[in-house]
């Protein structure tokens, strides 16, 4: 009962008021979250629809690995049914410095169409002339166990790049 509850306060503290709680962690590495190890529970939320899936991409902290061709360490692909928050695991090999990249692929075609949304670790803001913030505005550290961060998606609107207006 003490972890529930220790766990519950710790997604509170991550998921922005009035946003509804992700039912559970979700992907292909969830054991690992679940099990204790060290991981990243990403919680994403801000969807513009739910459809098609979200992709989110590991990166250790190696600068010169970050958000380049074969640069990723490892990636989690699930499903999008609807525009609630979604806890998505994702394992890392140690614990250490790590950043998250993230892919709305709203039509599901395996492409970045102009309609996708996207995010990173920490939130940077984005512009159309800063779509790739570097990993000192990104990395984070992962201990020994499951560590929570959260992602709002952003999306192009017009000449802008930000989160869905409610």
């Amino acid at each position: 009962m003490r972890k529930f509850v220790a766990s519950f306060f710790a997604l509170a503290t991550v998921v922005a008021p009035g946003s509804a709680a992700p039912a559970s962690v979700v992907g292909s590495d969830a054991a690992a979250c679940v099990a204790g190890k060290p991981s990243v529970e990403v919680v994403v939320s801000g969807f513009k629809q739910p459809a098609g899936t979200i992709k989110v991409t590991l990166y250790d902290g190696d600068p010169k690995r970050y958000l380049v061709k074969r640069g990723k360490l490892h990636n989690v692909i699930v499903p999008v049914h609807s525009t609630a928050p979604i806890e998505i695991c994702i394992g890392v090999p140690a614990p250490g410095l790590y950043a998250i990249a993230l892919h709305h692929d709203l039509n599901g075609n395996d492409e970045k169409d102009r309609a996708d949304g996207g995010g990173y670790s920490r939130n940077p803001k984005l512009s159309i002339f800063n779509l790739k913030p570097g990993f000192n505005r990104t990395g984070f550290r992962v201990g020994d166990g499951p560590t929570r961060t959260a992602i709002t998606l952003q999306y192009v609107r017009g000449l802008s790049i930000g989160p869905v207006r409610s």
